[in-house]
C-alpha cells in the first residue's frame, strides 16, 4: 500500500483508459433487442463479470448484479492500494457510496419493494461490504434496518437509527434522506480537515453541499410543510438566505437570487429534471478542478465520478432494450445520464 497520491494518481489515470469508449454506445445502441445488447456488453471489459453474474440470474438482475460487481472491484483496489492519509481519504471518498445506498434501501422499504428490487439497485461500493448490505436491505422494516446497521462500524449508523424511529411514526422518507444526508456531511468535513485534505479537494466537498442544499429547495419550492431539518451546513454560496428565497420562489423571477453563483444557470430551468442535468455538470466540473492537483485526491473523485456515469448509461441501454424503448428516446436519454 502507498501512502503516495503520485502512486495512486497514476494508478487511476491507467484505469481511466479502460472506460468504455463512444464507439461502444453506438454499437449498443444499435442493439435490436436486450440478447444483442448482452452481446455486445459480453464483448467488452465486462466480459467475465456478465458471465459470472448470467450463472446465477437472469435478465436485467445478471446485468446490475455485473456491475455492481465490477464497480466494487474497482474500489476495493483502490482503497488496496492507500494507507496512511491517503488510505484514510479514499475511504471518506468511498463512505458517499453508503450514504446512497442506506438511502436507495429506505425508498425501497418505503415503496414497498421486493429484496431482488433492492438488490438489483445497491451498488456495494463503500465501506460497507456487499454482504451487509444485504443484511440490511433483507429486514423487514425501516426500525430492523436500523437494528442490523447498528453492528457495522459505519459511522452513517446513529443518524441512521434516530431517523428510522421517526419514520416509524410519521412516515417521512424525505426526512430520514436529509438526515442521512447531513450525518455524512459532517463526517466528512470533521474528518477531512483532521486527514490534512487539500484546499481544493474541500471546496469540491463544500460545492457539492451547496448542489445538494439547493437540490433540497427545488423540491420543496411551494410546500407549505415538510422536514424541519432541511439545510445542511457547510456549503459557501448557498447560505441559508438564499436557500429560503429559492425555496419560497415563485415563477423564474424570483430564483434571480442565483444570480452571482456558481449555480446562476438553474434559473433558466424549467423542471427538476432540467435543474439536475444543471447541478451535474457543475460539480463534473468542480470534480475536474480538484483533479488539477497530481498530489490529492481530486483525480479519483473525478475518476469516479466518470465511472458512475458508465454505469449509469449502461443501466439505461439494459432497460432501454430490455423493454424495447425507441432508438432515438434512448438516445436522447443516454445524453442526460
Amino acid at each position: 500500500m502507498s501512502t503516495d497520491y503520485g502512486y495512486i494518481n497514476a494508478r487511476v489515470r491507467g484505469m481511466k483508459t479502460s472506460l468504455l469508449p463512444d464507439e461502444f454506445y453506438a454499437e449498443a445502441l444499435s442493439a435490436t433487442d436486450f440478447r444483442a445488447f448482452l452481446s455486445v456488453l459480453g464483448q467488452s471489459r465486462y466480459m467475465h463479470e456478465l458471465e459470472e453474474a448470467q450463472s446465477r440470474y437472469e435478465g436485467l438482475r445478471a446485468v446490475d448484479d455485473a456491475l455492481a460487481r465490477d464497480f466494487f472491484k474497482t474500489t476495493r483496489s483502490l482503497l488496496m492500494a492507500a494507507d496512511g492519509n491517503a488510505g484514510l481519504l479514499m475511504e471518506l471518498l468511498l463512505l458517499r457510496y453508503d450514504r446512497e445506498n442506506l438511502k436507495t434501501i429506505a425508498r425501497a422499504k418505503h415503496a414497498g419493494k421486493t429484496l431482488e428490487e433492492i438488490l438489483g439497485s445497491l451498488y456495494p461500493a463503500g465501506p460497507l461490504r456487499p454482504a451487509v448490505l444485504e443484511a440490511v436491505a433483507a429486514t423487514p422494516d425501516m426500525a430492523s434496518a436500523a437494528q442490523a446497521l447498528a453492528v457495522t462500524t459505519t459511522p452513517l449508523k446513529s443518524a441512521f437509527a434516530r431517523a428510522a424511529l421517526r419514520y416509524q411514526s410519521d412516515g417521512d422518507l424525505y426526512a430520514l434522506e436529509l438526515a442521512v444526508d447531513r450525518a455524512y456531511y459532517q463526517v466528512l468535513r470533521q474528518r477531512l480537515r483532521r486527514a490534512g485534505a487539500p484546499t481544493s479537494f474541500m471546496r469540491h466537498v463544500t460545492r457539492e453541499i451547496d448542489a445538494t442544499n439547493l437540490r433540497t429547495a427545488l423540491k420543496l419550492r411551494g410546500m407549505t410543510e415538510g422536514p424541519e431539518e432541511v439545510f445542511l451546513a457547510g456549503g459557501h454560496e448557498i447560505g441559508r438566505s438564499i436557500f429560503d428565497a429559492v425555496r419560497s420562489a415563485e415563477g423564474s423571477a424570483g430564483m434571480q437570487v442565483l444570480a452571482g453563483t456558481s449555480f446562476a444557470a438553474v434559473a433558466d430551468t424549467g423542471s427538476l429534471a432540467e435543474a439536475e442535468q444543471i447541478l451535474r455538470g457543475i460539480l463534473d466540473a468542480s470534480a475536474r478542478s480538484a483533479s488539477a492537483d497530481p498530489l490529492g485526491p481530486g483525480v479519483v473523485v473525478r475518476y469516479l465520478r466518470l465511472k458512475e456515469a458508465e454505469l449509469a448509461r449502461l443501466r439505461l441501454l439494459a432497460r432501454g432494450s430490455f423493454y424495447d424503448v425507441p432508438r432515438e428516446a434512448l438516445q436522447r436519454e443516454l445524453g442526460h445520464a
